[in-house]
C-alpha cells in the first residue's frame, strides 16, 4: 500500500511538472494586451501572410506565415524558452499554430482570442507598414446595397478553408437566383474597418437581409440547401 501511494504521488508530480512545462491559453483581447504588457521578454507572433502583416499588425509584432513553407523552419530558429503571444485575423491560423507550438518544445504560448478582428473591435491600437487605402465599401454603400430586395451576403477572405468551400456553391445561387436576389462577397481584408462596424469578428459570416432586415445570420461554414432554405 505504500508502494502504491508513493507511486501516486510521483505520478501526480509529474502530470504537474509537465503541465506547468507547458502552458499558455486563448486570452480575450484586453487581456491578451495586458499579458502582453506584464510579461518580461515575450515574444509576439503575427502568424498572418505579409500582405495583411503589412496592412495593420499589433505594435512589436514579428510576422511568421503560419500557411508559409517556411514557418516551422523559422519557428525552430526562436527561443523555445520564452513566452509568445500568437495571433491572425480570426483565431484560426494562430490556434494551429499555438498548437503546434506546444507540441514542439514552446514552454508558454497564449492565443488571441478573435484575432485582429476582435483586437480592433475592442479599439486597440494598430500600426501599419505603408499607407493602407480605405474600405473598398463604407458603411453607407453597404447599408444602400441591402435596403431593398434580398440580399445574402458573405464576409470572406481569399485564405480562409471554408470561404473557398462554399465559393463554388455561392457562384451556383448567383446564377440560379438572379433577378430575384443579389449575393455580395465582401473581402474582410479589403475591408476592415466595414467589418468592425458590423461586428465581424470570425469568418466566414452568412447574412440574409429583405429590404434591408437582416432575417438570417450564420457564423462558419453553412450547405448550399441551409441557404437557400433561408432565401
Amino acid at each position: 500500500m505504500k508502494y502504491f501511494n508513493s507511486l501516486l504521488i510521483v505520478l501526480s508530480v509529474s502530470v504537474t511538472s509537465a503541465f506547468a512545462q507547458t502552458s499558455g491559453a486563448v486570452l480575450d483581447a484586453p487581456v491578451f494586451r495586458d499579458k502582453i504588457t506584464a510579461t518580461s521578454n515575450a515574444v509576439l507572433l503575427d502568424v498572418r501572410t505579409p500582405d495583411e502583416y503589412e496592412q495593420g499588425h499589433i505594435e512589436g509584432a514579428k510576422n511568421l506565415d503560419y500557411r508559409s513553407s517556411a514557418f516551422q523552419t523559422e519557428l525552430g530558429m526562436l527561443d523555445k524558452s520564452k513566452p509568445y503571444f500568437v495571433y491572425c485575423l480570426s483565431g484560426g491560423r494562430s490556434a494551429g499554430a499555438a498548437d503546434y507550438m506546444r507540441n514542439n518544445g514552446f514552454k508558454v504560448v497564449y492565443d488571441l482570442k478573435g484575432g485582429m478582428l476582435s483586437w480592433q473591435k475592442n479599439n486597440l491600437p494598430v500600426v501599419t507598414s505603408e499607407k493602407v487605402a480605405a474600405d473598398k465599401i463604407s458603411i453607407a454603400a453597404y447599408n444602400k446595397m441591402i435596403a431593398t430586395g434580398t440580399v445574402l451576403v458573405d464576409f470572406y477572405a481569399p485564405w480562409c478553408a471554408p470561404c473557398k468551400k462554399m465559393e463554388p456553391w455561392l457562384n451556383e445561387i448567383t446564377k440560379e437566383y438572379a433577378g430575384k436576389a443579389q449575393i455580395a462577397r465582401i473581402n474582410v481584408d479589403e475591408n476592415k474597418d466595414l467589418a468592425k462596424q458590423l461586428g465581424i469578428t470570425a469568418i466566414p459570416v452568412l447574412k440574409i437581409y429583405k429590404n434591408g432586415k437582416e432575417t438570417w445570420m450564420h457564423k462558419g461554414y453553412a450547405e448550399k440547401a441551409q441557404v437557400v432554405s433561408n432565401l
